[in-house]
């Protein structure tokens, strides 16, 4: 018998339990915790953007650290602990 291939039901809010249930994941398995996030879109002009990349790939980071650098140093310029 062929095995079943996940629905988007299976991958999405476990209603009763409360807490996402991962494909792997036995109904009794706890997913790891991970620190809750929001979501933020930044639209750059393409000059910007492949800036960006191109920093990124010469520190040998993600575009994604440097943004969450960049907000913390927008943090510290006004006052505010850096907590991104």
């Amino acid at each position: 018998m062929a095995k079943k291939t996940p629905s988007l039901a299976d991958l999405t809010l476990n209603k009763g339990a409360g807490s996402p249930v991962r494909a792997g994941l036995s109904p009794t398995e706890e997913p790891e915790q991970s620190p809750k996030r929001k979501g933020q879109t930044l639209r750059l002009d393409e000059g910007a953007w492949k800036q960006l990349k191109h920093l990124a790939t010469d520190k040998g980071v993600s575009a994604h650290d440097l943004l969450i650098e960049a907000v913390n140093d927008l943090f510290r310029k006004y006052g505010k602990p850096p907590i991104a």
